[in-house]
């Protein structure tokens, strides 16, 4: 496996042993080379993400209501309360 990554065997042992991080590249190789869903592969960081964006889509949305005098502010608010709704149920869906 480590070979058709491009990968020493050691390097990839840590990974797969959660001693070191996978980075993009390879978490996209297991993906193809073992049909691994991109969800199952990415499931340690959904909570750090999820509330992460939560976070400063909650700060853009704040931003967004004390700027309520500038053009289309209207139309952002509504597209990152959609965003937000969609990580509120991601948040939620992952915790039960």
């Amino acid at each position: 496996m480590a070979t058709m990554i491009g990968i020493d065997t050691g390097n990839l042992s840590k990974i797969e042993h959660h001693k070191l991080d996978a980075n993009t590249l390879i978490l996209f190789s297991y993906h193809i080379i073992l049909k691994i869903p991109i969800e199952k592969l990415f499931k340690n960081y959904y909570p750090e993400v999820t509330k992460n964006c939560l976070r400063n889509g909650m700060a853009l949305k704040d931003r967004l209501l004390n700027e309520m005098k500038a053009p289309h502010i209207d139309k952002r608010l509504i597209l990152v309360d959609t965003i937000i709704d969609r990580l509120v149920e991601l948040d939620n869906n992952y915790e039960n």
